[in-house]
């Protein structure tokens, strides 16, 4: 599988409206696609780059598979997890609620750099991508990050949608 990048947007209220009225996928990816290459987005913070780490951050805190519904809220939230906004195979569009994004900040603060280490060498072999040390520490990183980004979203009571593309 090629892995896109991945971004986590923090919706204000007014976006939150616009994205709920999109009424097919390709709006809503038109609308997530806008948010992303707006700079105010990124200047303010509301705008969080993973590049391809989203796919084995996602897969450290879950079960080790890519997929949405694996793991255990509210740590399946942090990436993949939450109400599913697309229903396409080419990228995915996941929602967090404002009242969730505080649980997900509290999970990825109480996960320790050692017990990361250990799910991230242990994954399984549905994951294709580099295991050794510089990716691993470039997820810890990654991972320091978005807690940092959720809860500044749990402190302005914003959604957060995860967006990324891929395909085979």
């Amino acid at each position: 599988m090629v892995v896109g990048r991945g971004y986590h947007i923090a919706l204000s209220r007014e976006h939150a409206k616009r994205l709920f009225g999109q009424k097919d996928d390709e709006n809503l990816r038109k609308f997530l696609d806008e948010l992303i290459a707006d700079p105010e987005m990124k200047s303010s913070g509301r705008l969080f780059d993973s590049g391809v780490h989203w796919e084995p951050m996602h897969r450290c805190l879950t079960e080790g598979e890519l997929d949405p519904a694996g793991g255990e809220f509210p740590l399946n939230h942090a990436v993949l997890g939450g109400k599913q906004l697309h229903s396409g195979g080419d990228y995915v569009a996941a929602l967090v609620r404002p009242d969730m994004t505080n649980f997900v900040a509290e999970a990825i603060g109480e996960i320790d750099e050692e017990n990361l280490r250990k799910s991230f060498f242990g994954l399984p072999a549905s994951y294709t991508g580099p295991k050794d040390e510089k990716t691993f520490m470039a997820i810890w990183l990654c991972l320091q990050n978005l807690k940092d980004f959720f809860d500044a979203a749990a402190e302005n009571l914003e959604a957060v949608v995860f967006t990324a593309k891929y395909g085979s």
